[in-house]
C-alpha cells in the first residue's frame, strides 16, 4: 500500500508531495499533470520489472521510440531540473516468495524508498543512478502518519515488525557506492553509476527479504488502461488466469474464482448483481466453456433472456465487470491507477462505479485477510459527476502554477488539498485548495456545498 509519494523533478512534478488513503480521487483540469503522477507511480512498478533504460522506454511518452530520458526531467525555458527523485512510504506484506521459491519474512511492513536520477556526464541519453535507499519506518510513527480514518484492527494487522538496525539499503552522502546491509548474513556494495538496475528492482531474492517486501509491493502495483478489444477478446486454454493492465484475460480469470469458491454459483451471482446496478436488463452472466477451440468466452444474458457475448456489449459495461471482477479476487493486491473511469459510463451510474471503487480498495475498518487485501485504487478524473460521488477526505486536486527557478519561469504542477479533510494536517496552509478552484469543474455551485456536508462519511 502506497500512503505517501514525494515526486522532485519528474515531468510537470517539479515537487509534488501526495498522501494516499485506500481510495483517493485525483482531480484537475486537462494537462495539468495527472498523467504525470500516474506515470511517477508506474515508472517505480517499472523499475521492479526492467533494467532502467527500459523503464524508460516503456513510460508511455516514450514507448514505440527511442528512449530519450530527457524528457523526463522537469523542464521549461532556460531550466531543466539536474535530477529526479522520487521518494514513497508504504506498507509491505511481510511474508514474500523469491523467484525461486524459497518463502521469507521482512523484519518490518512499514518502509520508506528513495530513488534519484541524473543524466549521465557523458551520454545525456542514459540515465544513471544516483542514489538509493530503503529505510524502515518505526510502526508507531507509520501509524500516525496514516492521517485516513482506521481502526486499531486494521492498523495492527497492517502495521508489523521491528528493526533495531539502520537502513536496509543506503548511499553515503558524496558517495556513488550503494550498500546493501545485512539481513542476517553479509551485506554487498554496489557502484552507482555502473548499475543498469536499481538495487531493489534488481533484488528478487529471500536472502534479502525486507528488500525483496518492497520489490513486491511495488511490482504489485498496475496502470490500467482497459482496451475494449482485449476485454471483448475470448481466453485461449492456457492463457494467464489474471486480468491485465488492458483488462485482458477476463474469462479465464472468471473461471479460476469459480472454481475456487466455496458455494458453487456465488461468484457469478454476485457479479450479475453488480451488474444490474448498471445495467437493469442483465439477468445472468456465464463463461462458455468450448472445447472444440479451447476457448473461454463472457456471456451475459439480457431480458431477452438470450446470452450475448462479450463482443456485443459495451465498453463501459466490460469496464464495470473488469473491475467488478477484480473487487472479488482476493489475489489482486497493491495499487491499482485508473483514468477517468467514467467514460463509457452513463452519468447516472457514475456513483455505482464510485462506489465499485471503493469497494475494491482496503476496508480500514477491519482487519487484513483474505477477504481484506492490502490494495488501493487511485482514479484521476476531470468529471464535476465523479466530484459529486466523493467527499473531500477522497480528493486530492492538482493545479497548474508558475514557478521560477532563477531566471527561468515555467508552468508546474501543484498538489491542492481540501481544507478539512485528513489531508490538511500533513499540508501547509499555501498548499490548501479554496472553494472556488471546484467552481469551474462543477455543474452547479450547491455541488460544493454537497461535497462539504459529505467529508465525513
Amino acid at each position: 500500500m502506497l500512503t505517501r509519494l514525494k515526486v522532485e523533478g519528474f515531468k510537470s512534478l517539479l515537487n509534488v508531495d501526495i498522501r494516499f488513503g485506500p481510495f483517493t480521487c485525483v482531480a484537475g483540469m486537462n494537462a495539468v499533470g495527472k498523467s504525470n503522477l500516474f506515470d511517477a507511480i508506474r515508472f517505480l512498478h517499472l523499475l521492479t520489472r526492467h533494467p532502467i533504460m527500459e523503464a524508460v522506454k516503456l513510460l508511455r511518452e516514450t514507448k514505440g521510440r527511442s528512449p530519450d530520458p530527457r524528457s523526463l526531467f522537469t523542464a521549461f525555458e532556460g531550466f531543466r531540473a539536474p535530477e529526479m527523485r522520487f521518494t514513497a512510504e508504504m506498507v509491505v506484506a511481510q511474508d514474500v516468495e523469491d523467484e525461486l521459491g524459497v518463502t521469507s519474512r521482512a523484519q518490518i511492513s512499514t518502509l520508506r524508498y528513495s530513488l534519484a536520477f541524473k543524466l549521465a556526464d557523458e551520454d545525456e541519453s542514459r540515465l544513471e543512478l544516483l542514489h538509493e535507499s530503503l529505510e524502515p519506518i518505526k510502526v508507531s510513527d507509520a501509524g500516525r502518519g496514516l492521517g485516513f480514518h482506521s481502526t486499531r484492527e486494521f492498523r495492527d494487522s497492517a502495521l508489523q515488525g521491528v528493526r533495531r538496525g539502520g537502513p536496509f539499503i543506503n548511499t553515503l552522502p558524496g558517495s556513488r557506492e550503494i550498500t546493501v546491509h545485512q539481513e542476517g548474513h553479509g551485506g554487498r556494495k554496489i557502484p552507482a553509476p555502473k548499475s543498469s538496475r536499481t538495487v531493489v528492482g534488481g533484488s528478487a531474492s529471500s536472502d534479502f527479504p525486507t528488500v525483496l517486501a518492497a520489490h513486491r509491493e511495488m511490482q504489485s502495483w498496475k496502470t490500467l488502461l482497459l482496451e475494449p478489444s482485449a476485454m471483448r477478446s475470448p481466453s485461449i486454454y492456457g492463457d494467464e488466469r489474471f486480468i491485465d493492465q488492458r483488462g485482458a484475460n477476463l474469462p479465464s480469470t472468471l473461471q479460476r474464482l469459480a472454481r475456487g469458491e466455496s458455494t458453487t454459483g456465488q461468484l457469478y451471482a454476485n457479479l450479475s448483481n453488480r451488474l444490474a446496478e448498471l445495467l437493469e436488463d442483465a439477468r445472468e452472466l456465464r463463461v462458455r466453456d468450448d472445447p472444440k477451440t479451447e476457448t473461454l468466452t463472457v456471456e451475459l444474458q439480457g431480458r431477452d433472456n438470450i446470452f450475448h457475448p462479450a463482443r456485443a456489449l459495451s465498453d463501459g459495461t466490460l469496464r464495470f465487470l473488469v473491475l467488478a471482477t477484480l473487487s472479488l479476487d482476493p489475489e489482486t493486491r497493491g495499487v491499482i491507477c485508473l483514468e477517468e473511469p467514467e467514460n463509457g459510463i452513463h452519468p447516472d451510474r457514475i456513483p455505482q462505479m464510485v462506489q465499485l471503487l471503493r469497494d475494491i480498495a482496503v476496508d480500514p475498518t477491519l482487519p487484513l485477510g483474505p477477504d481484506n487485501p492490502l490494495r488501493q485504487v487511485i482514479v484521476n478524473t476531470h468529471s464535476p459527476v465523479i466530484f459529486e460521488s466523493i467527499n473531500l477526505n477522497d480528493l486530492v486536486f492538482l493545479d497548474s502554477v508558475e514557478a521560477v527557478q532563477a531566471d527561468a519561469r515555467g508552468k508546474v504542477t501543484m498538489a491542492r488539498i481540501p481544507e478539512r479533510s485528513w489531508r490538511a494536517g500533513f499540508t501547509d496552509e499555501g498548499l490548501m485548495l479554496p472553494p472556488g478552484k471546484l467552481f469551474p469543474y462543477l455543474r452547479e455551485q450547491d455541488s460544493f456545498v454537497f461535497m462539504n456536508e459529505r467529508q465525513g462519511e
